[in-house]
């Protein structure tokens, strides 16, 4: 295999948001903005469920329970938007697994929103039209290929 038929930023010395097609460089920045979104959306469940404690002055300890579990809660839901932020970079740089990755944690969240929407309807459709809309970004025929090319195992 000669080394013209490879493709990704390793190979043409290109960064990738300039070696990427189109598709995925829309997809890659709709998937950022879901992975922030995700990551404020757990900021505020933390924040909220510090702040029960204060406003309510809750005291005993079947509530501070509850409280712990919901600010773990919401560090898992940072966590899960920081994953996906760092799988989004590698679906610029067109690794099959991130694009799963991120397939699946955009189905996930496009499930979340169901709860989501009671507090905010607004950002939940938009989370939702932004998931949708990168993962049929991520299987359109030009970005498929891209995948597919082969690519540098480092």
């Amino acid at each position: 295999m000669a080394e013209t038929d490879f493709s990704g930023a390793e190979f043409t010395n290109e960064p990738a948001l300039v070696a990427a097609p189109l598709e995925i460089k829309v997809s890659f920045g709709l998937s950022l903005a879901s992975g922030i979104l995700t990551i404020i959306g757990g900021f505020f469940v933390v924040l909220v469920s510090a702040s029960i404690p204060l406003i309510v002055g809750v005291e005993n300890s079947e509530a501070a329970g509850a409280v712990a579990a919901l600010i773990v809660i919401g560090v898992l839901i940072m966590l899960v938007g920081v994953f996906s932020l760092i799988a989004a970079v590698y679906v610029l740089r067109g690794r099959s697994w991130a694009r799963n990755t991120l397939t699946v944690l955009g189905v996930l969240g496009i499930f979340g929103v169901l709860t989501e929407f009671n507090a905010n309807p607004g950002t939940a459709i938009a989370h939702s039209v932004i998931a949708i809309v990168a993962i049929i970004l991520m299987f359109v025929p030009n970005s498929n290929a891209y995948f597919r090319a082969p690519h540098p195992t480092v």
